[in-house]
């Protein structure tokens, strides 16, 4: 997959990635956009960029309750 090798060299370079999956609802604007030819087939977007120090020690804490009440496992 493409998208993992250049994940990859993104994150060798220090760089963070998010791979967004598409709809073709934005298609038609994204292509007047960004010169997209028409004939292209948008799936996803690798979004990158450098990471913010700490950021993740700057995030709220989250509260889950016990995976037995959000996984509900059919036919057991």
């Amino acid at each position: 997959m493409h998208q993992l090798a250049i994940w990859t060299a993104l994150e060798a370079e220090g760089f963070g990635a998010n791979l967004q999956h598409y709809t073709p609802l934005p298609d038609e604007r994204a292509a007047e956009v960004w010169n997209i030819p028409k004939e292209w087939q948008l799936k996803a977007q690798l979004v990158f960029g450098a990471y913010e120090p700490d950021v993740r020690e700057k995030l709220p804490k989250k509260t889950q309750q016990p995976i037995e009440k959000r996984l509900f496992i059919h036919g057991k």
